[in-house]
């Protein structure tokens, strides 16, 4: 404000000295009021002037000392004094003012930083409230982002005098609890657990969104009525809810399923007659439950069938024979799964099971368990079954098992061995009782399959047989007890010997006797030494054929045996290939046989090495051809150059019309794809006729020669008697 408008005020305030003055002195000389004003002059107006301007210079240093702003406005709203000092944002806002500057000037530069629009409704506010001038209190903010206070005032002269306070510090801390509260609000909102705020009556006072949720999108209006209830008995906390540990709560709602709930309770005194209310925190457990409980049940049952698995089993076992009533165990185990799971896959697999579980849970009590012990093996504990039922139950387990299912276009039949033990008789404890069916089991699968064998003491002794067996295999292979016996192979057409099998031969000296194939093989599997075994066969064979040479009274070809666990191996092609290398015999003159019915079985998982073998140049042969485990067409996925016929069909000749019918399907088909046919087990001259007359000109069998050792192989000299033709069947 420029200086030459600041006398007004002193003016003002001299004159209204003066009068007041003159008005004393009149009444202390009790004269008239004019009486007075005469006689100031000569009664000290000196003094009284010199007293007034001190008072009017203290006033004025008070005004300008002040923190506040102040401010008076003349009755048509010019300002007409103002305490701004020098460098103050308000003082230089006004110094660019006209003087005596109106007052919409004023708030026009004072509110220079807001939008137009905005701008011109603050003024008319603050105009507003200036007309009005009533001392209620105002709160501003100025174009530093400062917050006033603004007071205003009607003089009794009309003037109104304007006081404002800066209050800036007030509303930072004012924002800042709002900002916290915020803050805090927004946390309570966001976090992942309802937090219920509740009055002494057990009203809602706050819920937080996650709260909401849990009830289904709407506030609960109290406790009461919420459908949350403790699942344990009420403790002596807030509600009932325990103030020192978590509770573990339900919530039940007609529009939603139960949900698992875990509640802290806080004491809580919301109002200021001291009543407590509380504050619940609620986690939902339902996935965390519904997770263990899942986890207990996986830890007793079996995932793909929900059968009690083997840990469940076991104490189910231990139950059965602790028992006083007894009970029965059985051990189910599908015959040809693992050729079905290779064939279709595992999902036709593991849909067979499942099927399977499912129809052996339908023929048991209740009070029974059925148990997947693992792969396509199951098991069913009968508590209080007497032996007598074990047939009947057994039975039912077949019969339950062999109705046809389709599974994914496949069409399968589904049958079983089965091995039974009754508690206590085969077992008073869990371990013997189930060694009792697993050797029951053991002898229903090598009896053919799809067959129930009760257990006898006599299996235990045959099993003791086979670990010693088992035993003296592992000693003999270390000891060099194994040895190839051939037998050899005879055109008869021409009359020459034109290859030979190679067989296992084993005198045990741990035993005491020779030991036959059908009794070497089994102990070899089970020992975990069949390939140890094949690899014998190999080396030992390709030995012979190179101690041969090219002697032309040798065998062109000599055939061993190798079992499909073997042929599984990829890399076994290989070992092949170098052994014949570091032997310096070549590819064709080793030939190896596979069996028909595991080479159809398992053709997806030999595949592979069988046409790396014949990438190598080794001639395959398929034997036991024609023995009821495939048809014909399955030759022509297998890369075989000979097919040997099985001992059955030669047994049947001459006089079987289905051997005969077999056999010549047999040649029409091998003909047709250039494949040579070998009649194996000819005994008699008859069955060797027959198979010339229908085409089969290559023998072997006793007729020709028995097994005899490598060095000890003549060409044989059989002469054919005449004998007349007969008619084809």
């Amino acid at each position: 404000m420029p200086h030459h408008s600041r006398p007004s005020l002193p003016i003002i305030l001299l004159a209204a000295t003066l009068a007041g003055s003159a008005v004393l002195l009149a009444h202390a000389l009790g004269r008239p009021l004019w009486l007075g004003i005469l006689a100031l002059p000569p009664l000290g107006l000196a003094w009284w002037q010199m007293r007034l301007w001190s008072e009017l210079r203290l006033r004025r240093a008070v005004m300008e000392a002040t923190p506040y702003r102040a401010a008076i406005y003349a009755p048509d709203q010019r300002l007409i004094w103002h305490n701004a000092r020098p460098g103050q944002v308000w003082a230089d806002t006004l110094a660019r003012l006209p003087p005596r500057p109106m007052l919409e000037q004023v708030l026009k530069a004072a509110l220079w930083h807001l939008p137009a629009r905005e701008r011109e409704a603050e003024i008319c506010r603050r105009m507003s409230l200036h007309e009005s001038a009533d001392g209620e209190p105002a709160e501003l903010c100025d174009a530093e982002g400062n917050w006033v206070r603004q007071c205003e005032r009607r003089l009794p002269s009309g003037e109104v005098a304007s006081f404002v306070t800066d209050i800036s510090h007030v509303r930072r801390s004012e924002l800042a609890v709002a900002e916290s509260e915020a803050r805090l609000r927004l946390l309570l909102e966001m976090a992942p657990v309802g937090i219920w705020q509740l009055d002494a009556q057990g009203r809602t006072v706050f819920a937080n969104r996650h709260l909401i949720r849990l009830f289904g999108g709407e506030m609960p209006k109290a406790l009461a009525n919420s459908g949350l209830a403790l699942m344990s008995a009420e403790s002596e906390g807030p509600f009932g809810f325990s103030a020192c540990t978590e509770s573990e709560a339900v919530l039940d709602l007609p529009s939603r399923a139960q949900l698992r709930l875990l509640v802290a309770a806080s004491p809580w005194t919301p109002s200021e007659d001291g009543k407590p209310g509380c504050v619940l925190s609620l986690l939902d457990m339902t996935p965390l439950k519904a997770a263990q409980e899942r986890i207990e049940h996986l830890a007793e049952h079996d995932p793909l069938t929900g059968l009690s698995n083997r840990a469940s089993f076991h104490a189910g076992l231990n139950a059965l024979v602790a028992d006083p009533r007894g009970g029965l165990l059985l051990l189910i185990d599908l015959d040809h799964f693992k050729s079905a799971n290779d064939r279709y896959g595992h999902g036709v697999g593991d849909a067979l099971l499942v099927e399977a579980a499912h129809r052996l849970r339908g023929v048991v009590r209740p009070s029974d368990i059925v148990s997947r012990l693992g792969g396509d093996e199951f098991a069913i504990l009968a508590f209080g079954a007497d032996p007598q039922t074990a047939l009947v139950l057994a039975g039912r387990v077949r019969d339950c098992l062999r109705p046809r299912l389709i599974i994914e276009g496949a069409d399968l039949s589904v049958t079983a061995s089965i091995g039974i033990a009754c508690a206590p008789e085969h077992g008073d404890d869990g371990e013997a009782l189930l060694r009792a069916a697993d050797l029951a089991l053991y002898e229903a699968k090598a009896q053919g399959r799809n067959t129930v064998i009760p257990f006898r003491p006599s299996l235990r002794e045959r099993s003791e047989q086979r670990a010693e067996l088992r035993e003296a295999f592992a000693e003999a292979l270390e000891a060099g007890e194994l040895e190839l016996h051939l037998q050899p192979q005879q055109d008869t057409e021409r009359q020459v010997m034109i290859g030979a099998e190679a067989l296992i031969r084993w005198n045990s000296r741990r035993l005491g006797r020779w030991i036959s194939p059908a009794e070497l093989i089994p102990a070899a599997s089970e020992a975990g030494l069949l390939q140890e075994l094949d690899r014998f066969v190999l080396r030992r064979a390709v030995e012979i054929i190179a101690g041969w040479g090219e002697r032309p009274d040798a065998p062109r070809v000599l055939g061993i045996n190798i079992s499909i666990t073997t042929l599984h191996e990829l890399a076994f092609a290989q070992e092949v290939a170098e052994v014949l290398a570091a032997a310096g015999v070549a590819p064709h003159r080793l030939e190896i046989e596979i069996p028909e019915d595991l080479a159809i079985r398992d053709l997806p998982g030999v595949a592979r090495t069988l046409a790396a073998l014949r990438e190598v140049g080794v001639p395959l042969s398929l034997d036991d051809f024609g023995g009821g485990h495939s048809g014909l067409p399955h030759v022509v996925r297998l890369p075989v150059q000979r097919l040997k016929l099985d001992r059955s069909i030669v047994a049947g000749l001459p006089d079987d019309p289905k051997s005969y019918a077999v056999l010549r399907a047999t040649m029409a088909l091998a003909r047709g794809m250039g494949i040579e046919v070998i009649g194996e087990g000819v005994e008699t001259q008859s069955q060797a006729f027959a198979l010339r007359r229908a085409g089969c000109n290559i023998i072997q069998g006793y007729l020709i020669a028995k097994p005899m050792p490598a060095d000890e192989l003549v060409p044989p000299l059989v002469e054919f008697q005449a004998e007349p033709l007969r008619a084809s069947a």
